[in-house]
């Protein structure tokens, strides 16, 4: 199945198939309700599962089908005959071509010109990257001054073994909200809503996105209380959402052990200081 925008396709997304053997999909208005992946790296996307009312059944669309899928603003590509394109002749039968020696040359200096553009995009884009939320909060814990690089060296560079944590968890999935999807170290899975947090008026595009960011499939966590995610790398999710300002913090979800309540007491700290997103 073509789907141009798969590595983006979040649940909640809005979505159209057609070209697909399946009966139920018509090229009408579908949500995503989850994404599977391969069970190890590089995690590729293998299936989604779409919804096309409230009510109906979840319809599972195997990437290995045909078809084609598309966001659902997105106009559909014109169809095309790909075994008459790669057949066509791009120069007709008995003409020659002959490129003189100047239309070569203008080709190769296009060429570096080119090079040059992208070496030049790339490293722009390699400055403007954020530093990494792991460095940062590694930093303001062991009062390292500065927030590291780019490349997510902080200097100087804390000691590893006083962040990182014992992953008793993996995201293996998201599930509608979303929600990540956990699988427990006794082998159960199911989905585990953050504890504590919200996304902040008006931020809900960054909240979900952060929230992608900082948990992505694969990824090995712990998982305290009623959902308090801590990466094996040593960041606090929960913490690091409220931080940016992308998250509030919701006492009504934050649950009841003490454990809970000092993760709560943090938020509502961070709160505070935190910037609008």
């Amino acid at each position: 199945m073509r789907v141009p925008d798969l590595e983006t396709l979040r649940p909640g997304d809005f979505v159209k198939v057609r070209g697909n053997a399946n009966p139920q999909h018509t090229g009408g208005r579908a949500v995503v309700v989850a994404v599977h992946r391969e069970p190890g790296p590089p995690w590729r996307v293998v299936a989604l599962d779409l919804r096309y009312s409230a009510r109906g059944a979840a319809v599972r669309v195997e990437l290995s089908g045909g078809g084609e899928l598309a966001r659902w603003e997105t106009p559909w590509a014109p169809e095309r005959d790909v075994e008459h394109d790669a057949h066509r002749e791009l120069i007709s039968p008995g003409i020659a071509h002959v490129a003189s020696r100047g239309s070569r040359r203008r080709l190769v200096v296009a060429g570096l010109a080119a090079l040059v553009a992208v070496g030049a995009l790339a490293t722009w884009e390699q400055q403007r990257t954020p530093p990494n939320p792991v460095v940062v909060q590694r930093a303001l814990q062991e009062g390292v001054r500065g927030t590291g690089t780019a490349s997510g060296t902080p200097s100087p560079a804390p000691t590893a073994t006083s962040t990182r944590v014992a992953a008793s968890a993996t995201v293996v999935a998201w599930s509608a909200g979303p929600v990540p999807v956990v699988a427990g170290p006794d082998g159960t899975t199911g989905p585990t809503p953050l504890a504590g947090v919200v996304a902040a008026p008006g931020c809900r595009e960054a909240f979900v996105r952060d929230l992608f960011t900082h948990l992505p499939t694969g990824q090995r966590v712990d998982v305290a209380g009623a959902g308090w995610f801590r990466t094996d790398d040593g960041l606090d999710v929960n913490e690091e959402l409220v931080r940016t300002g992308v998250a509030v913090p919701d006492p009504a979800s934050a649950g009841t052990t003490p454990a809970d309540a000092e993760h709560l007491r943090t938020v509502q700290d961070l709160a505070a200081g935190a910037p609008a997103c």
